[in-house]
């Protein structure tokens, strides 16, 4: 019998060697299907930070939906391998069991087909997105407290700022920070200038995005925009506070 698997993290620590790891779950899954007399041809896998990326969006999910066929056995760890949200998960099995194929979870060993063992199957799967509900809610807080002091709670930096891991404020990409006064000074000089003009200007003058590019209008509105947190004021969610971060302008 035909078997396939798939196998995923979801936190930056799950991507290394613990009991959630991609390794892990992959010879997990191997053992398994040996022990079962079942072919093991494939193992889907999304390595990236998928907790982040809408379930739908994730390639090794979606490819594994796309192979599975009539017969197929779908080999998973644990249920919340394939999504912490009940809905989300129930759709999965329906899109696998449309295929003629089976979900098959190792570490809660009920069958689809059998009502009770079904109810119990979303039991376990409510517990999982109410888990992944949990912890959006301690990282927002964690994130708040963070915001109320000044530091940075966390997203792509500005341009003029670089984000280290580990440090609780931004600092100086001090090879941005006169691209972000010139940005400044053109809308101080010429206020009634649009937006392209002021980009135009920034790249005639050899001036470049974070990126390294050409300046667009959105990138110097993004710029213009953040006032306030050029000028050392740092907001998030509602938080405003004097921030940690060194002011440019």
């Amino acid at each position: 019998m035909i078997a396939v698997g798939y196998v995923r993290v979801s936190t930056e620590n799950q991507n290394g060697c613990d009991s959630f790891g991609l390794e892990t779950q992959k010879d997990t899954i191997t053992k398994y299907c040996a022990a079962n007399a079942l072919e093991l041809v494939q193992i889907f896998d999304d390595p990236a930070l998928s907790g982040s990326l809408p379930a739908l969006e994730r390639p090794g999910l979606r490819a594994m939906l796309d192979a599975v066929k009539e017969g197929d056995k779908v080999i998973v760890t644990r249920l919340d391998r394939i999504a912490r949200d009940l809905y989300l998960s129930l759709w999965v099995e329906k899109e696998i069991r449309k295929a003629g194929a089976e979900l098959i979870s190792i570490s809660e060993p009920y069958r689809w087909n059998d009502p009770t063992q079904k109810l119990l199957l979303n039991i376990i799967m409510s517990f999982a997105e109410f888990e992944r509900s949990l912890i959006t809610s301690r990282l927002s807080s964690g994130r708040k407290t963070k915001a109320r002091q000044g530091g940075y709670a966390g997203g792509k930096a500005p341009i003029g700022y670089k984000a280290e891991r580990g440090d609780k404020a931004l600092t100086l990409d001090e090879e941005k920070t006169s691209t972000v006064r010139r940005v400044f000074e053109l809308r101080d000089e010429k206020p009634e200038a649009s937006l392209k003009t002021i980009a135009d200007m920034l790249n005639g003058e050899g001036y470049t995005s974070k990126e390294g590019k050409q300046f667009h209008p959105m990138q110097v509105k993004r710029i213009l925009d953040r006032k306030s947190f050029y000028e050392g004021i740092y907001r998030y969610s509602g938080v405003e506070s004097e921030g940690q971060h060194q002011n440019i302008i």
